[in-house]
């Protein structure tokens, strides 16, 4: 899970322009529960497929019906409810800003104004990025805060909020005749979305909603392969760090890879080598098997033989820049980055041909690539507010609407029917003009879904992957240790990191 750093987009600001009407490692918090925004009500009738969304203020409803859990259990709970002239209003604690948060005040608005509810969505930047939303939900349910109706988490962030009774389990809602989703709208969504927010800890519960999911990927100077023989990037891990290591000559300063200190690049690693971070029912951690050994092990060798380089914390968006000057022959990043890359690419004075492709596997024949992204949650407010929340996450998950966010946020499209729109968008961008190769790559992205493989989706998994980055850099990159030893001792910490998170009894 790459964090891009975002220019930030005040609260005030964002406040102002949703009253116009217009509309990128960590602490472990503590029990609490959470504060509620503001009441709502409950009862009666049914709409319509499917709700649209928001902008304003808070607001209030009248108390809950007996009959309807807080949050609600079942789906037949949630068709008992009805909004119309409850005046409901939902907080959206997010961290967008630029064009992204356009974007989303523009479907904002849309949903606020077509939405038969009444529903009002009320926009608030919580921080520059998902770190600062993390930490200000934590903040407000350590200190009785009221919380929003809905945020930005990744799956382990949801998790950890879960651990202390403040997230809503979707289940209900997905499942409502009334308020829900149809059979064939639910298998429109890519499958492995929708199950990379099953929450293991907690039952599969379903604790985020996919609004927007990245992959990680080789990028790659094709350019600079043709100089070294190469008429395609590689397939295998051993073709790349054969490439790797002849593009290396420390004296120019040209590198074949670079470790970011990004612990998603150690997983994608570990994945290629037909490994897991954690075992599948969320139980422990286990990325000392022999998949994490050979990817440590690699990034050892590779720097011991120079064939790789370390970026420091200080130079932002370094890889970019480097490769794009052609110091770098590959980089293994977000494919959220592609326009980034674009854009870097065209200011130089050699632009040079490049794209992206499946990272590099071990065994090409059964692949698997880390694929990643925060989703958005529904806090515990009040049935009503709830609600509210879901109905506009499924107004923006609509076909057109995701596949007009992937265009401006440059994230993938959550639904199959949108995929082609948001491939032809990339296309027709000015920005891959030169690139033709690298623009008919974003295509490829949707056929490697389904090899998809999720990190950890537990509750304190932000400080095990300090620890991995950490691990990573002193016996990978420093050449301080052996492999199989530090990962043993990495993985006793980040189990002991599990149970001090994992969900009280």
């Amino acid at each position: 899970m790459n964090f891009r750093k975002l220019v930030p987009f005040t609260v005030a600001a964002a406040i102002a322009l949703a009253a116009c009407g217009t509309a990128t490692p960590t602490a472990a918090p503590t029990s609490a529960p959470a504060a509620t925004a503001a009441p709502a009500a409950t009862t009666a009738p049914a709409a319509t497929a499917a709700p649209e969304a928001t902008a304003t203020t808070a607001a209030t409803s009248a108390p809950a019906a007996a009959q309807v859990s807080n949050p609600p259990k079942t789906a037949d709970e949630v068709d008992s409810m009805d909004l119309t002239g409850k005046n409901v209003q939902v907080l959206f604690w997010h961290r967008y800003s630029g064009s992204s948060i356009s974007k989303v005040m523009e479907i904002v608005n849309d949903f606020n104004t077509k939405n038969p509810y009444g529903i009002t969505v009320k926009l608030e930047q919580a921080g520059a990025n998902y770190q600062d939303v993390y930490n200000k939900i934590n903040a407000a349910i350590q200190g009785g805060g009221d919380l929003p109706a809905l945020t930005i988490a990744y799956q382990n962030q949801a998790a950890t909020y879960r651990g202390q009774n403040v997230m809503v389990d979707l289940t209900p809602f997905i499942q409502s005749k009334k308020y829900g989703l149809s059979a064939d709208d639910l298998k429109d969504f890519y499958p492995y979305f929708l199950k990379s927010d099953k929450a293991p800890q907690f039952n599969n519960e379903i604790l985020g909603w996919p609004t927007q999911r990245s992959m990680e990927v080789l990028y790659s100077n094709l350019d600079w392969l043709k100089q070294l023989g190469a008429t395609e990037p590689p397939k295998t891990l051993k073709e790349f760090e054969d490439l790797a290591c002849k593009a290396s000559d420390k004296a120019k300063g040209t590198y074949g890879w670079i470790w970011k200190n990004d612990a998603s690049d150690f997983a994608s690693l570990v994945f290629a080598y037909g490994g897991e971070l954690m075992k599948p029912d969320g139980s422990a951690y286990d990325f000392n098997n022999q998949a994490a050994v050979d990817a440590l092990t690699t990034i050892q060798r590779m720097f011991k033989n120079g064939c790789a380089v370390e970026l420091p914390k200080s130079e932002a968006y370094g890889e970019q820049n480097r490769f794009a000057n052609g110091k770098l022959l590959f980089v293994t990043s977000s494919s959220s980055g592609l326009p980034y890359y674009a854009s870097t690419i065209n200011k130089v004075d050699k632009p040079f041909q490049w794209t992206i492709t499946m990272h590099p596997q071990a065994d090409p024949a059964s692949p698997k690539v880390d694929l990643y992204g925060a989703s958005w949650s529904v806090l515990k407010t009040t049935p009503e507010q709830e609600l509210g929340a879901w109905l506009f996450m499924k107004f923006f998950t609509e076909k057109d609407n995701t596949a007009a966010w992937a265009t401006t946020s440059n994230y993938m499209v959550v639904r199959q029917s949108a995929a082609q729109t948001a491939i032809d968008n990339v296309k027709a961008s000015k920005s891959f003009a030169k690139f033709p190769e690298a623009a008919a790559a974003y295509g490829d992205l949707y056929k490697w879904i389904q090899y998809g493989a999720v990190e950890a989706p537990v509750a304190g998994y932000d400080p095990v992957r300090s620890l991995i980055q950490d691990m990573v850099t002193k016996v990978g990159v420093k050449g301080d240790g052996d492999p199989k030893a530090a990962l043993d001792e990495a993985v006793k910490q980040a189990n002991d990191l599990l149970a001090e998170f994992a969900p009280k009894k």
